[in-house]
């Protein structure tokens, strides 16, 4: 398709709506397919005030539908100039189907998404940003548009100026699907069936974090299938068969991570005291015309040649999940805490000030370093070893003390640190 937007309304506005309704409607959510790499369609549905409609919604509102098409880079333009406060939402969205559009291949070069949003938020503006990677306006509007893309040595000068990491400005994050949730502590439901403690069960429906509720209507905005929810991988775990659970356990030391595994169809390796996904076949649910296989989260432990799965939370009452045999067992090789590689204000100020931290870390190493071989030649001087000053008396500490001066040392040190770097530094 060309870079020209097709917009209609597939669901219109009545022609009789006043004004003052049609600019008080509300999204209420976004559908958002990939077609190709260079086609993509984002289906809007709005809320607003109609005093005549009898509508699901309930007396007094109606919906109205509008379809934006065209090239991936012009249509998310368009959308973040006609959306406002849910932007987050229709941005989780756009990742979520794109992602599921590029599954089949590990490797996608990057649109324009991440490099609008990094000008855009976290402090900088085009303005600034274009000041300080010294671009012209020109040239930056078409980069953001999508109609000239980044160079590797370009990227790497605007990573600079944006505080972040080049690889996000060619590469698509490496994501996997959200597998299930697993509860260390107790029974829970889902559909017509019980999972036990350590079982790992179906995604949940959308937590309300992710929702946002219609002043007028009630109706959620929104709302997606959380089972089709994309979950980042760290690229140095990453391979197409990687697979995520989250364990929502609260009151665990585990609650809230994301624990990444490969699928393996074997039992062979036997990674004894280590976390593990397991699978084992239950032949009577077969005869039911039921999924065959279950699958748990826990330690393993082999006694006397059987197979075990432990209860990670110690805490916990229940001590064994489940026995074998396994059809696989599958070594949990990442547990990351939800939410962790999310970029935020934090990660793009702490790169900003990188060369402040790292030259205040050399300054604490060069202080201890400098401090311990000063306190080892006095001790050499008074002949006490190292290992006996713990029999030295208080008066011969204090002397010690003193004479080293190791207070003015320190208080130099923490007068060279900035505030806003002691905090990040130890």
């Amino acid at each position: 398709m060309s870079n020209k937007l097709k917009i209609k309304w597939t669901k219109p506005l009545p022609k009789n709506l006043e004004l003052a309704s049609a600019a008080s409607m509300e999204i209420i959510n976004f559908k958002i397919t990939f077609y190709d790499e260079k086609d993509v369609e984002v289906v809007t549905s709005f809320v607003y005030t109609d005093t005549k409609a009898k509508s699901i919604l309930g007396k007094g509102a109606n919906t109205a539908e509008r379809s934006i098409r065209g090239e991936p880079s012009v249509v998310f333009s368009e959308m973040n100039k006609s959306i406002t406060i849910e932007k987050d939402i229709f941005m989780a969205q756009w990742l979520a189907a794109k992602a599921l559009f590029h599954k089949k291949t590990p490797f996608h070069k990057a649109g324009n998404e991440t490099f609008y949003n990094n000008i855009n938020n976290y402090g900088m503006t085009p303005k600034r940003f274009a000041a300080t990677a010294g671009v012209e306006s020109s040239v930056l509007f078409r980069e953001l548009k999508g109609q000239r893309k980044l160079s590797l040595d370009k990227a790497i000068h605007y990573a600079k100026a944006l505080s972040c990491d080049p690889v996000d400005l060619l590469f698509e994050p490496q994501n996997c699907k959200f597998y299930g949730t697993v509860d260390l502590f107790n029974m829970n439901e889902a559909g017509n069936e019980d999972y036990w403690q350590g079982q790992i069960k179906p995604p949940p429906p959308p937590p309300k974090d992710k929702l946002k509720t219609s002043m007028k209507t009630g109706f959620k905005i929104g709302t997606f299938d959380l089972s089709d929810e994309i979950v980042r991988v760290p690229r140095d775990i990453y391979r197409p068969e990687i697979k995520a659970i989250l364990i929502d356990s609260l009151g665990s030391y585990l609650h809230n991570h994301f624990a990444y595994y490969y699928r393996a169809d074997n039992a062979a390796a036997t990674p004894e005291n280590k976390l593990v996904v397991v699978g084992r076949a239950i032949p009577e649910l077969e005869e039911l015309g039921m999924d065959t296989m279950q699958y748990f989260f826990g330690v393993l432990k082999i006694e006397q040649g059987k197979q075990k799965i432990l209860n990670p939370e110690p805490t916990a009452e229940k001590r064994i999940i489940c026995t074998g045999p396994f059809i696989f067992i599958s070594p949990v090789v990442s547990l990351v805490r939800r939410g962790s590689m999310k970029k935020n204000y934090e990660y793009f100020q702490s790169i900003s000030q990188a060369e402040e931290i790292r030259s205040a870390e050399d300054n604490i190493t060069k202080t201890q370093v400098q401090v311990y071989k000063a306190l080892k030649d006095e001790l050499k001087k008074i002949k006490i070893n190292m290992n006996d000053m713990n029999y030295m008396t208080t008066k011969q500490k204090k002397e010690l003390k003193n004479k080293l001066n190791f207070e003015n040392i320190y208080k130099k040190l923490d007068d060279s640190i900035p505030d806003y770097i002691k905090k990040k530094v130890g």
